[in-house]
């Protein structure tokens, strides 16, 4: 391309445009998608700015992009929030990405944003020629799932082990098909997260999931139970060749039914059986060296997750402190009552995100 492409706002007229872009694009997830877009609006209420690049009447690159503001605090410009690895432009050269990110400087200036953050998930040589901050806060996860027979090969014999394990000491993995399930999920998930010392979500966010998201086939969540008590979930994004797993959680005391494993087995057949291309484990943080160990024993490779920052009337915020397992914040946060980290932890998700 040697013309200058027109970026602008997405308009409801460039949607289905859109749409078309992001499933041809090799590196989309669900991340990408506009249902994803009209979720975090509707969970969080962060203002959607979306971005598009045309030459001519062809749309050659899209930047997902949302304002996160609060009392006090002022805004900041994310693509994407509640992801570390899954946002940035998706262009077909630097230059597109390059005119993307000059229009989302712009526009963060203008609105008077403490910073703007591209969550790209590798490296963006258009960035950096731009003066954009590199950060690498946490490692990625990802395996390919496109042959079935070296996906089976390259998992670890432990691994195949416990998941043999899981089904001798009674673990069922099923799919979370109504929204009691989801209910179910969320308890778990709370339990779970308060144990790491990670503010959860809200329950708002997994009733949106079960009426807005499952309908279309972009989540299916996995519950494993033992003696019909649900023990842990999985939930997966789904969209076109990717999977990512969002969530992984497992009540400490079945930990040892290995359930953890057969919930990780169930989304690797799912996949498999879908026909997609690859599956993301997410990311975890640099010193989770078990974790780490843990997905590439299942045949994941793991890489930095590399973002981008820019500030405007602020600084943008060192992530890779956020991650740290073993902070004071999070050590505090253990302590407290569930019912204070359900509430608690929908107020801090409005703008850590």
């Amino acid at each position: 391309m040697t013309t200058v492409p027109e970026v602008r706002a997405l308009t409801s007229a460039d949607e289905s445009e859109w749409t078309a872009f992001v499933r041809g694009h090799d590196a989309a997830t669900f991340y990408h998608t506009l249902a994803w877009r009209d979720f975090v609006a509707e969970v969080f209420g962060h203002r959607p700015r979306y971005l598009i690049a045309k030459d001519g009447n062809q749309i050659v690159g899209a930047l997902p992009l949302f304002e996160v503001a609060f009392p006090w605090l002022g805004s900041k410009f994310i693509s994407l929030p509640y992801d570390v690895g899954s946002g940035g432009a998706l262009a077909g050269t630097d230059d597109v990405e390059r005119h993307l990110a000059a229009h989302a400087l712009s526009m963060a200036r203008d609105r008077g944003a403490r910073y703007l953050e591209l969550r790209g998930g590798h490296r963006r040589p258009a960035l950096e020629a731009l003066g954009f901050r590199v950060q690498e806060p946490v490692v990625i996860s990802d395996m390919a799932l496109a042959n079935e027979a070296e996906v089976r090969a390259g998992i670890s014999t432990d691994h195949r082990k416990a998941i043999r394990k899981a089904a001798s000491r009674g673990v069922r993995v099923r799919d979370a098909v109504t929204a009691a399930d989801y209910e179910t999920f969320y308890e778990v998930y709370l339990r779970v997260f308060r144990d790491f010392g990670t503010p959860p979500y809200a329950a708002r966010y997994f009733a949106s999931l079960f009426t807005s998201i499952q309908p279309e086939g972009g989540v299916r969540t996995f519950l494993a139970e033992v003696d019909g008590r649900c023990v842990g979930g999985l939930v997966l994004f789904c969209f076109e060749r990717s999977l990512v797993s969002k969530f992984a959680v497992c009540l400490p005391d079945a930990v040892t039914t290995r359930a953890y494993a057969a919930l990780y087995w169930r989304a690797i057949e799912f996949g498999l059986a879908g026909g997609y291309q690859r599956l993301s484990w997410g990311t975890s943080s640099r010193d989770q060296t078990g974790l780490i160990e843990f997905k590439e024993r299942w045949g994941a490779i793991s890489r930095d997750a590399v973002l981008y920052d820019m500030d405007v009337r602020g600084r943008a915020p060192d992530l890779a402190s956020y991650y740290e397992s073993g902070g004071v914040a999070r050590s505090v946060w253990r302590r407290l009552p569930l019912a204070v980290t359900r509430g608690g932890g929908a107020v801090l998700n409005r703008w850590f995100c």
